[in-house]
């Protein structure tokens, strides 16, 4: 017997990603995993109806989905108070870390904990900022399709110091040798100054280390400095909850089956028996 194949598969692969970049535009969506500690994504989560049809298009539209996403994790002192999974557990555990491939890390320096704090220094500031990259990095070696990682570096504290503050960076050395880093946005520093940052840069990466000046994955859509003062609030409106659920759900199906495009169906049995609109909002999902 024949197997059917829906429409939309019988298009050239080409036309169809056309289709998918319709339904997955780029638009930056804040904690786009509830309780998980991604600050934001660059693209909208791809439709829960789009990946009820089949196996098939679901593995594509994923692969395709976190292809051209880049995941942003924001470094501060700043708005501690309001931050989602501090120490980046619920990322740890999530079925979506092993499906990213490019991460943007934003090191913010805010100068409001230094005029407050002024005995705390910047060796203590720089030491904080630091152990929450270690740990960043501890969780991003288990990301084992991550290829890019762009550098973004927000300062506000015109303490110069680029040195010492580049040492915030080591962490990075804890990422494979395969990552290709880029420098995203650096805004703060004086012309001058950034060009010393980025040679501390060099050097706390290595020379051995893949390093490109360009502003790949960054874009005047995607700006660091937009979401910083909200990264950490858990209050924000979150976009389409059921669709992030689905997208986690199917990141577990691809790692226990693998990508097998034989499992063409014509009904949603991949989701268990249940639509979208019966699956609860309480199902586990990451």
């Amino acid at each position: 017997m024949p197997t059917y194949t829906p429409p939309l598969l019988r298009l050239p692969l080409e036309l169809r990603q056309q289709i998918y970049a319709h339904l997955i535009p780029r638009e930056n969506v804040s904690h786009p995993l509830p309780s998980v500690g991604i600050t934001s994504v660059t693209h909208r989560l791809p439709p829960s109806n789009l990946l009820n049809i089949n196996w098939h298009i679901t593995d594509e539209v994923l692969d395709y989905f976190y292809t051209i996403t880049t995941w942003k994790l924001i470094f501060s002192h700043a708005f501690n108070f309001f931050r989602v999974d501090p120490h980046l557990q619920k990322l740890e555990k999530s079925s979506a870390l092993s499906q990213i491939r490019k991460i943007e890390v934003v090191f913010f320096c805010d100068i409001l904990l230094l005029k407050e704090y002024p005995s705390f220094g910047l060796e203590s500031f720089c030491a904080e900022i630091r152990r929450r990259c270690e740990r960043a990095c501890s969780v991003l070696t288990q990301a084992n399709n991550l290829r890019s990682v762009t550098i973004s570096w927000i300062d506000t504290t015109l303490t110069g110091g680029w040195e010492q503050k580049a040492t915030i960076l080591e962490p990075l050395r804890s990422l494979s040798p395969d990552i290709t880093f880029r420098v995203g946005e650096i805004n703060g520093p004086t012309e001058e100054d950034r060009e010393k940052f980025l040679g501390a840069v060099n050097e706390v990466l290595g020379n051995g280390r893949k390093l490109e000046a360009g502003l790949d994955g960054v874009s005047e859509d995607d700006e660091p400095t937009k979401l910083r003062l909200l990264a950490f609030d858990p209050r924000q409106e979150r976009h389409r909850p059921q669709d992030a659920k689905i997208v986690m759900r199917r990141c577990r199906g691809r790692g226990e089956r693998g990508t097998a495009a034989s499992e063409v169906q014509e009904t949603p049995e991949h989701l268990g028996g249940r639509t979208v609109g019966e699956t609860s909002f309480n199902d586990s999902w990451g």
